[in-house]
């Protein structure tokens, strides 16, 4: 009977550990394998909103582009995941940034721009700064350029949505929290912070914020259970005006948008794995148990 435990709790174990390299995996064909600190790089452009205001807090400007790696912090040159990995491209949409307060600023830009999530709800607005990524192919996908025959921010589809940015399959969803500066007495909660040349697009300078991935598959990467209710990625941007005249200029987009985030990949424990401690101590027993005989 002993022995037969013994080789019952073993098989337990062996099965639990062949689960885990297939349970890393929450989202096929979106791999990430390694744990610890990574910078997750993205551009793209901005350009205007076309909320017209209303009730609420209008939506200064919106943003599209695509992701273009994800590496290891202080390692530029271990890639965790590349734009046309596996014929695989990732696009994200912002949107929902609104001005809540504009202050003279230190250095070269002369603005300090607090922003905050739009509230109003005829456009579609939620209160929250949002950064959205989907999941398509390289090739064979919707994957819109920006410059001649490219995406026009005139066919911007609705608060969330822009076409051949926001068709694919929802990789996660960010939402901009409070934390980096204190809101102004009475004020919103600032979610974004800038330092911009100008109070509009175009505008050049740097932006930094706070987010936490509030949905999507992809999250059970980066959110763990003392984070869902803070912040998962540290995100700092870098603005550049472009010329109107230009071929992106003409079709809306009035500032370049680059940007890296600092976010911890925090693997999620294999299914069933729970029990892993429960197979241990159990064979740990019946050893005990069999050395006692």
């Amino acid at each position: 009977m002993p022995t037969f435990a013994f080789r019952a709790a073993a098989a337990l174990l062996a099965t639990l550990a062949g689960a885990g390299p297939a349970a890393a995996s929450p989202l096929a064909p979106f791999v990430l394998r390694t744990p610890g600190m990574v910078e997750i790089k993205y551009s793209g452009y901005l350009a205007r909103s076309s909320d017209s205001g209303g009730s609420g807090i209008a939506e200064s400007s919106f943003g599209a582009g695509y992701l273009t790696g994800i590496y290891e912090q202080d390692h530029p040159t271990r890639q965790l995941w590349r734009s046309g990995q596996d014929n695989q491209s990732i696009s994200f949409m912002m949107y929902g940034a609104a001005t809540a307060l504009v202050l003279p600023g230190p250095g070269p830009f002369g603005n300090q721009v607090h922003g905050t999530g739009c509230t109003n709800a005829a456009f579609g607005c939620d209160g929250k700064i949002h950064l959205d990524f989907y999941l398509d192919k390289l090739v064979g996908g919707s994957n819109p350029g920006f410059g001649v025959g490219g995406i026009k921010t005139s066919q911007r589809q609705g608060f969330d949505r822009l076409g051949g940015f926001t068709d694919g399959q929802l990789l996660m969803r960010w939402e901009f929290v409070p934390g980096l500066v204190a809101a102004a007495s009475n004020g919103p909660s600032v979610t974004l912070y800038q330092q911009l040349s100008g109070i509009t697009s175009p505008s050049a300078g740097y932006g930094s914020y706070l987010a936490r991935c509030a949905g999507g598959p992809a999250c059970a990467y980066f959110r763990t259970g003392s984070q869902q209710a803070g912040a998962d990625f540290f995100g700092s941007s870098a603005m550049a005006s472009l010329l109107a005249m230009s071929a992106i200029g003409q079709n809306g987009w009035s500032t370049r948008l680059t940007a890296p985030v600092v976010a911890q990949v925090a693997l999620p424990l294999p299914t069933g794995a729970w029990l892993f401690p429960l197979g241990l101590g159990a064979l740990l027993a019946v050893h005990r148990r069999q050395r006692g005989m």
